[in-house]
């Protein structure tokens, strides 16, 4: 096909020659005229061709990035609700831990309660209630409980135990007992040294609590000797304090670990 410039300069060339009235030198400007613009038009061509190819490009890129932006916005939201979800799940269990605690805290000061009431026979040197990290803790003295360098209980001091144990045995605590001593060294045919006294007198005490109706699974029973003191040894009523056996209690944590381990496991999930 011949382009239309040609065709145009073509057709000016033959009139012009049929005219015979125009000179050789107009007619040779003529044709560079008509080649000019030839050559004018077949650039411009190629380049509008080259203007839609990249037009058409850019509507790809176009296209491709909203595709793209589309999915991502999607991924996000996704993601977005799992954390949402996520975050549901954790509030709910530091909210069940919570009130499992609360629970824990206003059973021990019931109970704490109820021990001082079993127990306010006895005076506050003999016998004392306190509650320290979650803990009550129920401090007797060995002159409540035994002879000195005694691990035998006394008449007084099994009493004590039975009302304790009387309230102890409404509850699923779990329960240690400890013996704890003065400095004063102690040796005798039972008793070679202070840990050997703190460890029978608790269990003296522990053997003693299962007979009036503890399970003897909840009961841990254990001796410190002399290395736990609560005043200064050096004086009389220093050692005087430091001679007792500590009736711990604990609440179960059976249930409070369960929920810490399912929220720790429910975090590791949403990873």
């Amino acid at each position: 096909m011949i382009p239309l410039s040609r065709v145009t300069a073509m057709m000016i060339v033959v009139g012009l020659q049929m005219s015979s009235c125009v000179s050789s030198k107009k007619y040779n400007e003529l044709l560079g005229t008509s080649e000019r613009s030839e050559r004018r038009y077949e650039s411009l061509l190629e380049e509008h061709g080259k203007l839609q190819q990249h037009h058409e490009a850019m509507k790809l890129d176009k296209l491709t990035l909203e595709q793209a932006n589309s999915e991502v916005l999607a991924r996000k939201q996704r993601e977005l609700a799992e954390k949402e979800l996520a975050l549901a799940d954790q509030e709910k269990a530091l909210e069940d831990l919570r009130a499992l605690q609360q629970a824990q805290r206003d059973a021990m000061a019931a109970l704490r309660q109820e021990v001082c009431s079993a127990l306010k026979c006895f005076s506050p040197d003999e016998l004392q209630v306190d509650v320290r990290e979650g803990k009550l803790y129920v401090s007797m003295s060995d002159k409540l409980l035994f002879p000195s360098g005694s691990d035998a209980l006394n008449e007084r001091g099994a009493m004590a135990i039975e009302m304790l144990s009387a309230v102890l045995s409404n509850s699923d605590l779990e329960i240690v007992v400890e013996g704890h001593t003065d400095n004063v060294p102690i040796h005798s045919e039972r008793n070679r040294d202070n840990w050997d006294l703190s460890v029978h007198r608790a269990t003296t005490v522990t053997r003693h609590m299962m007979d009036n109706g503890i399970q003897p699974e909840r009961i841990i029973a254990g001796g410190r000797g002399e290395h736990r003191p609560v005043a200064d040894n050096s004086v009389a009523d220093g050692r005087k304090l430091n001679r007792r056996t500590e009736i711990v209690l604990a609440p179960k944590l059976d249930r409070l670990w369960k929920l810490t381990e399912d929220n720790s496991n429910g975090r590791t999930a949403s990873r």
